[in-house]
């Protein structure tokens, strides 16, 4: 489970918790017969606020809010296995597998018709083009145009008429790309159908790349890590974060890895980490790839940016798997405090 899925059910159980035990306070009225000016000029005591007892939970309520913080608990504990920068990944971790992953947007019409707007991924670097498909079910229209906006001004960048397949099924197309995209577009696809213009719309993020992967270096044994040094050209200086995913020869996911830190323009590197437990026997070599290299904003309000890679994934060579170490993944003291919080409400001390 993400950490910041973790986190947010705590935040819930804890308001939760609150709710039930907060205390209470009566609000107390004064009611005056009449206006008096000598009440203005000389003091009156002040009569003690009255605290209503905490809101007692009846013993099914309490037993269903622990089991609830006893299963976060758990969850929690099974996260703190694994250090940060290194989580196991499965194929049951599809949004990890797959981050750049673009949802279809459809739009149902009458007598079970419907259109579909169909695009390769989310996020697109220069000098890529912007590919995309509308798809018809149910229906033949006569004309379809799209357009590529800017999100936040509405300016439009590119626009085109549609032609569709012979079968009239898929009206396929790609804007080519220009310099100066970078930021948050929409694309926008119109068409007739059902007597009048129906439109279908999807946000998509295009960034001139900031930096580059380039390949990596030699990897190494330090304590109970694996070290895969990431080599990078960076365009833009700044605070960087890389994540990657570390599969087997053969492409089964072992783990999600990231690594954070302050580059320079150049060459510059990030060191990656796997940890021993999350590589499961395997000595390697393992196939690094599925990249996300973002530019931290330096202000608030300021979108991050973003990087690439020359090639979707890169060979890790082999390692001597005794070599790392069996040393536990130790917590922080922030960490361990969270976590007895989390049992001793489970418990329900």
């Amino acid at each position: 489970m993400p950490k910041k899925v973790l986190v947010m059910m705590l935040l819930v159980l804890l308001a939760l918790a609150a709710f039930w035990f907060w205390p209470k306070a009566e609000t107390a009225v004064a009611v005056l017969d009449k206006p008096q000016l000598e009440a203005i000029a000389e003091p009156q005591a002040k009569a003690d606020a009255q605290t209503a007892a905490p809101v007692q939970m009846d013993q099914y309520q309490q037993e269903e809010l622990q089991q609830s913080f006893s299963l976060l608990s758990q969850a929690y504990a099974a996260e703190l296995s694994y250090p940060p920068y290194s989580r196991p990944l499965s194929a049951a971790d599809p949004q990890l597998l797959n981050p750049n992953h673009f949802d279809t947007v459809a739009l149902p019409l009458e007598a079970g018709a419907s259109a579909s707007l169909v695009l390769p991924k989310y996020r697109f670097s220069y000098p890529e083009a912007v590919v995309f498909t509308l798809v018809m079910d149910g229906l033949s229209p006569q004309h379809a145009r799209a357009e590529l906006r800017e999100q936040q001004s509405g300016k439009v960048l590119a626009q085109a008429d549609l032609t569709a397949t012979p079968d009239s099924t898929e009206w396929p197309h790609q804007f080519d790309a220009s310099e100066n995209w970078d930021g948050a577009m929409e694309l926008v696809v119109l068409f007739e159908a059902e007597g009048k213009t129906q439109q279908l719309q999807t946000g998509l993020d295009y960034s001139f790349p900031v930096a580059t992967i380039t390949g990596i270096g030699s990897s190494s044994s330090r304590g109970s890590d694996l070290v895969i040094p990431v080599e990078l050209d960076v365009k833009k200086a700044g605070m960087y974060r890389l994540r990657a995913n570390l599969f087997t020869e053969n492409k089964q996911p072992l783990a999600v890895l990231t690594a954070e830190g302050k580059l320079t323009e150049g060459s510059a590197t990030l060191d990656l980490k796997a940890f021993k437990q999350v590589l499961q026997q395997q000595g390697g070599p393992y196939w690094l790839g599925t990249f996300v290299l973002e530019l931290r904003s330096a202000m608030p309000g300021e979108p991050n940016r973003y990087g690439d890679s020359k090639e979707p994934g890169f060979i890790v060579e082999a390692i001597n798997f005794g070599q790392l170490s069996d040393e536990p993944f130790v917590l922080s003291d922030e960490e361990k405090q969270r976590l007895q919080f989390l049992q001793q409400l489970a418990g329900g001390k």
